[in-house]
């Protein structure tokens, strides 16, 4: 390598030196100022919040600062340096003593050709110099030229500045970390959007546009606040005015925009948005200036989407477990609503274990427009096919909605039970134990009986009288035996429930009467035998228990009888039941052969001819029991005198060819003339059991009869005063509103401006940031408050202050439950007033302080309403408060004689079965009497009137009830279908109805044509 090579080699070692310090000097410089800027980024980010320019700003700063970098750290260096001549200068900077020669001979090698082609400078001179630079050149080395120090500083300082940033964003994540995600993510519109403390739009128009199953018509919401409240589906259409510049407007849905959005139209400043409300949420306005920062509201706008909710269904039946000796018709009762309207409605019922089957109540066209319908029907659970005995069937109610959004939902009622018992058996059963235990304490009588006639005759000398003792206690302990076989039939009738209330109650009299004798025996006896243990008995010793066992026989001859006579009435009734089941199975048939003549359906026929195998089957039954009962003897020769069922048997064979043949005419002469022969079949076994109760049971319906007969009297003397109490009533009511005319408008102009201020503080609470029980009290509170605004506007101002005093127990529960979770204690009125600081206590010490003050202006209406209503007993003239205190006196008369009544009651209950709930029954009509009295005695004629009119009620229940289990008893009543107890106990008074259509048909103020519409649809539900 020559002289003048090795140097250029020198020099492009040099340069690659330079530049590599060069560079790491500047990206350590660059690093450290990025570092910093970022963290003054962040911290802005963090200050300002999300922004859409954060992201441009960053990646601005990054570039311009990478850029600088590269500039002056790799491309100025390397230009500077880009010949041999300036780093020979450099070099020569850096080592003074070789800068000229070097300089020197770096542009002589450059242009060594050109001058040497001259002959102007000599060609050994040049080499010389070269040799002698590089002689001076070789012991320095590029790294001692260009030495790191400042490279190494400015690494340093960029280490420290990214240390600087990590440790700020490990101290202070909310902060430097949030404000570093916020320069490098592009935000959402909702985070991109500045927070308005201000409102941004004015009051907003909320049009609604139901779903059209649901039945409403449209609706139109001015000046409300936003919040959206209606069924899913509904068409939403808002309208406001833009309180600031805006360009562009959107709804952000979600409480961070997460769900999407809406665009809006803004036209002239009014913003214009539509919605399908499918689920509940929030959303916020979004405005967008034409230049600026965007724009959305601190407080988000609620969205309910309300779900129509399942029907609800109730069911009415006979009782929720039913047992019966035979499939009837049942009725059962229904009620259903929904909250847009009522669908189909079907009885869904399981026969066994059968698969389920369905019967059409009401169809899905009959309810349309329809939130509540109810209704009855008497079904027949053997229509379809006929219960085996012993089968359970379950039945309830099922009725579907119209969504027609999201689906027809089905609401079902609770499930009813029908249990068909075998009659032949359970009534053959409970006949063959009773007949076993009147046997038993037959030869219990017999056995006594016996011992008495021995015990007559003296004792020999030297007799063991302990023997004697014996006896005794083996007849005690064989009659206990017998008597415990009486009480298990009733324990087990507890359950089965298969005797009537007269018979256990007869029962249970003679398992009483002796078991208290046995008992005393018992005690006798023992006593006997510490005698005995003691020394020799005496003849004497035997005398009280001598005396108890006639007092023994005298009972068991009493009970036995009363056991046979009940048998034989057992007896009777059964053929009486069997003789109407055959008549109403014939009317059965009657029906559903008229129906096959109209339709000639084929199931009805299948079905005719099921029944009729039925009723052929019934009528070898009846003839199987009378002969079993003539051969038994369990009645008198008298009772025996009992019908011919061979005519019926063969009028039903005959029935069943006519149908077979399918001859219509002769089926229905063969129906005709077998009805004629059931006829007399019920007859002449209802005459015979009617025969033999009269013979042997006249004591308990004389009893019966006089009950009765003073229940009516009462409930006559009841209904006359309470006509009377009528008249008083109805003038103290004229009064009333007479005077209250005179002062009523001004009273009601100021109620309402008070009701109006309650309006608006129970409007601020809102019920969903309540937890618990206080938002359901403040849900109630709006509640009260609207219908308290409804009624003062119909001037019902009894009815009004009920409202307000309920809004005040409402708003004083939920403002008692806030303390509490504030921790408040009680009479702090103090800390109920402030509100320091922030947090969940203080949020619910405000709210707290809010309900308190609705709640004492509750109060204040609540006040105002009763001082204005009059006192009953100044409407009163003094002439009719003197006949008010009159029918007073009269009604405590009547209801001193209820009373004794009862007493009687009670008295024979002993003796009459049943009379033992009539004694309750009448003790609670004459509480109600005396009610009436107390509120007679203080002029409130209305309250005595609705008290009389109760207390008469329940007597003509009560008399109703009794006369029904007289007939009972004598098996008069038919066989109908099982109807549901107390089911037109609440049917309104013709009068009333009528009234209340009068009063539809008034129109209503504009504002509240929909609230009176519904009120009415309530009412006449």
């Amino acid at each position: 390598m020559s002289e003048l090579a090795w140097i250029r080699t020198f020099l492009a070692s040099v340069r690659r030196r330079c530049l590599l310090e060069s560079g790491l000097r500047a990206g350590g410089v660059a690093v450290a100022a990025l570092a910093a800027a970022l963290l003054i980024l962040a911290l802005a980010a963090a200050r300002v919040g999300p922004a859409s320019f954060w992201p441009a700003v960053t990646a601005l700063v990054l570039v311009v600062g990478v850029l600088a970098g590269l500039v002056l750290g790799v491309i100025r260096p390397a230009a500077t340096l880009r010949s041999d001549g300036a780093v020979a200068r450099f070099v020569g900077r850096a080592h003074p003593p070789l800068a000229s020669d070097l300089v020197s001979a770096v542009e002589l090698g450059a242009d060594f050709d050109r001058i040497a082609g001259q002959d102007r400078v000599s060609p050994a001179l040049v080499h010389a110099l070269a040799a002698q630079v590089m002689e001076r050149a070789v012991p320095l080395h590029p790294s001692g030229l260009v030495p790191m120090r400042a490279a190494g500083r400015a690494g340093l300082a960029a280490g420290l500045a990214a240390a600087m940033l990590l440790a700020a964003v490990l101290g202070a994540p909310r902060t430097v970390g949030r404000g570093l995600s916020t320069l490098l993510r592009r935000p959402t519109r909702f985070e991109g959007a500045a927070v308005s403390t201000e409102p941004i739009v004015g009051e907003v128009r909320i049009s609604y546009v139901y779903p059209g199953y649901s039945g409403l018509p449209p609706r139109v919401i001015d000046g409300s606040t936003g919040d959206i409240v209606a069924v899913k589906g509904t068409h939403v259409r808002l309208s406001t005015r833009a309180l600031r510049p805006a360009a562009r407007a959107m709804l952000l849905l979600g409480d961070a925009g997460e769900r999407g959005e809406i665009p809006a139209v803004v036209q002239d400043g009014v913003i214009t948005a539509e919605l399908t409300l499918q689920e509940s949420g929030s959303y916020r306005f979004w405005l967008a200036p034409t230049f600026g920062r965007p724009v959305r509201e601190a407080r988000s706008h609620r969205l309910d989407a309300e779900d129509d909710r399942p029907p609800r269904v109730e069911i009415f039946g006979p009782a929720d477990r039913l047992e019966l000796p035979a499939p009837r018709p049942l009725e059962v009762g229904y009620a259903a609503s929904d909250d847009f309207g009522v669908g189909p409605i079907d009885l869904v019922y399981r026969i066994g274990d059968a698969p389920e089957e369905r019967v059409r109540l009401r169809q899905a066209s009959d309810t349309v427009g329809v939130r509540a319908a109810e209704g009855r029907t008497v079904w027949d659970p053997a229509a379809s096919a006929g219960p085996a005995p012993g089968e359970r069937i379950s039945y309830r109610i099922e009725a579907a909605d119209l969504d027609a959004v999201s689906g027809a939902k089905v609401g079902s009622s609770r499930t009813l039970y029908v249990v068909i018992q075998n009659p032949r058996e359970s009534i053959e059963d409970r006949l063959q134990r009773q007949r076993e235990i009147l046997e038993r304490l037959i030869g219990d009588l017999a056995d006594r009986l016996e011992t008495g006639e021995a015990q007559k005759e003296p004792a020999p000398a030297g007799a063991d009288l302990a023997l004697r003792v014996g006896v005794f206690a083996a007849l005690q302990d064989a009659q206990e035996a017998h008597v415990a076989l009486l009480g298990r039939l009733l324990d087990d009738d507890r359950q089965e429930r298969g005797m009537g209330k007269a018979l256990r109650a007869a029962l249970s009299g003679i398992a009483d009467r002796l078991g208290r004798l046995l008992r005393e025996e018992a005690g006798l006896i023992r006593g006997l035998r510490a005698r005995i243990d003691r020394g020799p008995l005496s003849a004497g010793a035997f005398s009280p228990i001598e005396a108890a066992s006639v007092r023994h026989v005298a009972e068991l001859e009493k009970d036995v009888l009363l056991l046979d006579d009940l048998l034989g009435r057992q007896r009777l009734e059964d053929l009486a039941a069997v003789g109407r089941e055959l008549t109403e199975a014939h009317q059965r048939l009657k029906d559903l052969l008229a129906r096959y003549a109209a339709t000639r359906d084929e199931a009805l026929k299948r079905q005719i001819e099921r029944e009729l195998r039925d009723l052929r089957a019934r009528i070898g039954e009846l003839a199987e029991k009378i002969a079993a009962l003539k051969l038994r003897h369990e009645v008198n020769t008298e009772w025996q005198n009992m019908p011919d069922t061979s005519e019926a048997a063969e009028r039903a064979r005959e029935l069943e060819r006519s149908l077979a043949k399918g001859d219509q005419a002769s089926a229905e002469r063969m129906l005709s003339e077998l009805g004629r022969a059931l006829d007399g079949l019920r007859g002449m076994l209802d005459s015979n059991l009617g025969a033999f109760r009269d013979d042997h049971f006249s004591t308990e319906d004389q009893a019966m009869a006089e009950v009765m007969k003073a229940i009516s009297d009462l409930e006559g003397d009841e209904r006359g005063l309470a006509s009377e109490t009528q008249g008083l009533a109805e003038k103290q009511k004229a009064e009333m509103a007479k005077r209250m005319v005179e002062k009523l408008d001004g009273f009601l102009r100021q109620a309402q401006e008070k009701v109006e201020r309650l309006r608006r503080k129970v409007a601020g609470l809102r019920a969903d940031d309540l937890d618990g029980d206080a938002g359901e009290d403040v849900a109630r509170a709006k509640e009260s408050v609207k219908q308290l605004k409804r009624l003062l506007s119909e001037r019902d101002l009894a009815e009004a202050t009920g409202e307000a005093e309920r809004a005040e127990s409402s708003l004083g529960r939920a403002g008692d439950a806030l303390e509490e979770a504030a921790g408040i204690p009680d009479g702090d009125e103090t800390s109920k007033m402030s509100v320091p600081g922030s947090g969940p206590r203080a949020a619910a010490t405000k709210r707290a302080a809010e309900i308190a003050e609705a709640s004492g202006l509750a109060a204040e209406i609540a006040a105002d309403l009763r001082g204005m209503l009059p006192r009953p007993g100044e409407m009163l003239s003094p002439a009719e408060r003197e006949a008010a205190r009159a029918q007073s006196e009269r009604q405590e008369g009547i209801g001193q004689r209820t009373d004794e009544t009862a007493r009687q009651a009670a008295r024979r209950a002993a003796k009459v079965p049943g009379l033992d709930r009539t004694e309750s029954e009448l003790r609670a009509s004459g509480e109600r009497m005396r009610q009436a009295a107390e509120h007679l005695r203080r002029g409130e004629a209305q309250q005595a009137l609705g008290a009389e009119r109760d207390a008469a009620d329940r007597l003509a229940k009560l008399r109703a009830e009794m006369e029904k289990e007289r007939q009972l008893g004598r098996g008069k009543t038919q066989r109908e279908p099982v109807r549901i107890p107390g089911a037109d106990d609440s049917k309104a008074p013709r009068e009333w109805r009528q009234e209340l259509l009068e009063a539809m048909k008034e129109p209503a103020p504009e504002r509240f044509r929909d609230d009176v519409r519904r009120y009415y649809e309530e009412l006449v539900r």
